[in-house]
């Protein structure tokens, strides 16, 4: 094999270089607690209409940090890291919220799981934990498919998304009333949760729409 069956040039989606494995498993950590930081918000406020809003204000975001593609300059608040800081999709905050309302469906599934009665079998759960699963990585996707500029691909994935999602919603609608009854908080976290990860999505698709007119 040749220089030629090699990749040239520099390639500056990675960021720093020079970063080992343990620098990116402390970054990695601390997007971890950014994660939990917006959780920690978002159930505090959840029963408020504007919560994904207020949630976002707490965490120092403006309104153009939600644009696509945009890079956060302060995501990761530490004052030891220095201008090295490499930027990557994780510090993007649709990203940082997409992963919350990830980990707020699983764990109000669960709840709701360990709770009802009847129980909600196998099978329904499976299918249910699939279209949470298939969501969140098509939102993922089209994250990253905005770094790389490429909006007509993130548009697609936010519509896959979005097809996940009302999926997920019919899915949920269809679990027993009684069973819902039993853990009826659970019940009523996973749907305004599903419709507030279905708004990120259409306030993400209109920036790509109102970004790809102006280019």
């Amino acid at each position: 094999m040749d220089d030629g069956d090699h990749p040239q040039g520099d390639f500056e989606g990675s960021g720093n270089a020079s970063w080992g494995e343990a620098d990116w498993a402390g970054y990695l950590q601390k997007n971890d607690l950014e994660v939990a930081r917006f959780l920690s918000y978002y159930t505090e406020v959840k029963d408020l209409p504007d919560r994904l809003d207020i949630s976002a204000r707490r965490m120092g975001w403006e309104n153009a940090d939600w644009a696509p593609g945009d890079a956060v300059d302060e995501v990761l608040e530490d004052d030891n890291e220095g201008p090295d800081l490499p930027y990557c999709i994780h510090q993007h905050p649709v990203y940082v919220v997409s992963r919350a309302l990830g980990i707020q469906l699983s764990h109000s599934f669960q709840r709701l799981c360990r709770e009802s009665s009847p129980a909600i079998t196998a099978v329904e759960a499976t299918n249910i934990m699939l279209s949470f699963w298939d969501s969140q990585h098509q939102v993922i996707m089209a994250i990253n498919a905005t770094d790389t500029g490429d909006l007509p691909l993130a548009l697609v994935h936010m519509k896959r998304a979005l097809s996940a999602i009302n999926f997920s919603i019919g899915l949920t609608a269809g679990i027993p009333s009684a069973a819902k009854l039993s853990s009826a908080e659970a019940a009523q976290d996973i749907e305004s949760t599903l419709f507030d990860l279905r708004e990120v999505c259409l306030r993400v698709m209109a920036d790509c729409r109102w970004d790809g007119k102006k280019s």
